[in-house]
């Protein structure tokens, strides 16, 4: 019966190793990509790369003790290990849930209890393992750690939207089901009490790891980065302006109730918003006496008032956000948003008569454009 099932469950446990080194590199890929948009939220994808990365080096360390080695001393060396290291990579992601941008997100003491319970648990495997005792309380203490970080994020989940919503829900079941699979296959087969049953345990664990990384996978494919919590509250008006010729092209108002004038109206031109604006601009432009160093950001009374330009320095389209609060997050959107509509929009604005005629009606569809980018 072993050697039949394993004929079964070790191409899993192999396969599962090589897609847990993919998924480290491809975090750890996310993780540099969204690196410039310097938002701290993004941390958790190096503490899964991290993750992933130790805890396939973990599984491959339990696949050569289990299956590969016959000296006993030699095996449960190589078991052990495979445990430290998997208890190494839970510390590890503890110790990123420590750093600045997670503080509102836990309980630090709890945290810090925690790594150091699993300092100590790593300790105790490498160097003061006690036999009779056995990798309970390692595994105790790991799925203490485990279990924390999943709350973690289903707390990050509950206060994300959209996208970037569902994709952290897959991504946590993904994780739920891995870590079910992992202590089947990895955990209870070493327990002395159930080593009669270990190739059952091996046989499920393998392909559920399996299925919990394929879910994973799925989840965190081309994943669009976190950003901050309630940046869109922040949101209060969009312009896209012909700064040349002083005339709005495109407006969104994303909140009714609150607007920047007491009462938005749907003229042609609004020259208090449109205008003014295009006119503290050139203040700016005027006090840096270069078009390469415009004003990004403005305080003006109660709100901020952030500028996106063209790269052009001749460019005559400025993009304009009115916000409560400045937020990277918000910079962020906005950049978005000229994209978008230069993307859609770059040929007609060459025509300058064709685009004074019928801008209301030409620029109208850009609401579902920028609804996409919000969602």
């Amino acid at each position: 019966m072993l050697v039949n099932l394993r004929e079964v469950y070790l191409p899993a446990m192999v396969f599962s190793i090589i897609l847990d080194f993919q998924l480290a590199i491809y975090f750890l890929y996310l993780y540099s990509k969204h690196r410039k948009d310097k938002i701290g939220l993004n941390k958790f994808l190096l503490a899964f790369s991290n993750l992933f990365g130790i805890g396939a080096t973990s599984y491959l360390f339990l696949v050569i003790g289990s299956f590969y080695i016959h000296d006993s001393y030699l095996a449960e060396l190589f078991i052990r290990i495979g445990v430290s290291l998997l208890q190494g990579g839970i510390l590890v992601v503890l110790l990123i849930l420590l750093s600045k941008p997670f503080l509102t997100l836990i309980n630090s003491r709890v945290v810090k209890i925690v790594s150091v319970l699993s300092g100590i648990s790593i300790i105790y495997l490498l160097f003061l393992y006690v036999k009779p005792i056995g990798l309970f309380p390692s595994m105790l203490i790991g799925l203490i750690g485990g279990a924390y970080f999943l709350y973690f994020q289903t707390k990050l989940v509950k206060l994300t939207s959209g996208t970037v919503h569902s994709r952290l829900l897959m991504t946590l079941i993904g994780e739920m089901i891995f870590l079910v699979g992992m202590f089947l296959g990895s955990g209870l087969p070493n327990i002395s009490v159930l080593f009669e049953a270990r190739d059952i345990f091996y046989f499920v664990g393998s392909y559920v790891v399996n299925l919990g990384l394929l879910v994973i996978f799925y989840g965190t494919f081309k994943f669009p980065g976190v950003l901050e919590f309630n940046w869109k509250n922040n949101l209060l008006k969009l312009f896209v302006i012909d700064a040349r010729n002083l005339y709005e092209l495109y407006s969104y108002d994303f909140n009714t109730i609150r607007n920047l004038a007491g009462d938005c109206n749907n003229e042609k031109n609004k020259p208090i918003n449109s205008i003014g604006v295009v006119g503290i601009s050139d203040v700016f432009d005027e006090i840096t006496k270069t078009y390469q160093n415009r004003v990004k950001v403005i305080k003006y009374g109660n709100f901020t008032i952030l500028l996106e330009y063209e790269k052009d320095p001749k460019s005559q389209f400025l993009f304009v956000l009115f916000v409560d609060k400045n937020m990277k997050s918000l910079q962020l959107f906005l950049n978005k948003v000229k994209t978008q509509f230069l993307n859609s929009y770059g040929g007609l604005l060459a025509n300058f008569d064709i685009v004074d005629k019928f801008r209301e009606t030409i620029f109208s569809g850009f609401d579902v454009v920028l609804q996409n980018i919000l969602d």
